[in-house]
């Protein structure tokens, strides 16, 4: 772990009664971008100016870059389709998704049920889609639960002193002492078996993840001319991290939550398949697969189809993950 930057006593721009490198750059700063009256003056207002400017256009090129790589337009249509499918799941299922039909169990394809019925003879299809609308938004709250918390523990660790990024760090090593696996099934253990205990264990489990590398691209970042500028402006910390910093970092960490995402699914698809996830009755791609797994040789359809749209997502999203990380560093491309 990098260490901050000796005699540090607060944040990084706190007054040390010796003055390191940082503070030799921020006082030269200083002495051509504030005034008298605390204004930025001609000489560093080009500075952050041409910042803004550098990140906004580099985040144009990346979107140029991204429609023009067809991994990116075939993941995000392989992605785009299963969530049209979760969203429209009201108006295209036929059927009573949780309505048992004992007439019909274990159907293969028919033109009455298009992907079959499943052992109390519900309709394949409509569960499906109706378990796009429980199995995308649960990933989806995991990367986003991880990543609120992630990211602002890694920035305050990176841009704080050595005290600061100690504690923090080390908090983030006790949940590093278990596999991410594990924590969350003992979180589970805990809470119960529901959709909304996988999602915080998992959630938790994903924040060392994103407070890593956010901690380590904040480093980088914050002994850059532009955050020096405004901290010899008088800007404050919190400030700085939020305004500067994590506009700097934020294209590694949109990376690491996209690719996230399908591990995310994937992962409370696993736990629903074990039964400490989504409960029965309630459809979910991965309660389908267990309920069906014990059917799978009278009726092929009550594993296959669950599966495929499990892949479909999955492979669509890292599509669009790994088309995102060459468009913003296309260094990756030759890997």
């Amino acid at each position: 772990m990098a260490d901050a930057e000796p005699g540090e006593s607060g944040f990084a721009d706190a007054e040390l009664s010796r003055p390191g490198q940082a503070e030799i750059e921020a006082a030269a700063l200083s002495s051509q971008v504030v005034s008298h009256s605390g204004q930025l003056s001609s000489s560093a207002q080009p500075v952050l100016e041409d910042e803004l400017l550098a990140v906004s256009g580099r985040r144009l090129r990346t979107v140029r870059e991204l429609v023009r790589r067809p991994k990116f337009l075939v993941g995000i249509t392989l992605f785009g389709v299963v969530a049209l499918l979760a969203i429209l799941a009201p108006l295209i299922a036929r059927y009573n998704l949780d309505l048992p039909n004992f007439s019909a169990l274990n159907q293969n394809p028919s033109s009455a049920h298009i992907l079959g019925t499943d052992y109390l003879g519900r309709d394949m299809w409509a569960r499906l889609v109706w378990g796009g609308r429980t199995s995308l938004p649960a990933g989806c709250v995991i990367v986003l639960f991880s990543f609120v918390v992630g990211v602002p523990w890694g920035i305050i660790a990176g841009y704080g002193n050595r005290l600061v990024d100690d504690v923090l760090m080390r908090l983030i090593d006790v949940l590093l002492a278990l596999p991410g696996l594990v924590l969350a099934l003992s979180i589970v253990a805990i809470l119960g078996p529901s959709v909304r205990s996988v999602v915080i264990a998992l959630g938790i489990a994903g924040i060392p993840g994103y407070a890593r590398v956010a901690r380590a691209s904040t480093l980088t970042t914050k002994g850059l001319d532009y955050v020096l500028a405004s901290r010899a402006q008088g800007a404050g910390p919190f400030h700085i991290m939020r305004m500067h910093v994590l506009h700097n970092i934020v294209d590694p960490l949109v990376i690491l939550a996209t690719l996230n995402l399908s591990g995310a699914i994937l992962a409370a698809a696993a736990f629903s398949f074990l039964g400490i996830g989504t409960q029965p009755p309630a459809a979910d791609w991965g309660t389908m697969l267990s309920s069906g797994y014990n059917y799978m040789f009278e009726s092929w359809a009550q594993v296959t189809f669950p599966a495929v749209i499990i892949v479909v997502t999955v492979l669509g999203i890292n599509l669009v993950g790994d088309a995102l990380g060459e468009a913003i560093n296309p260094r990756m491309q030759r890997r």
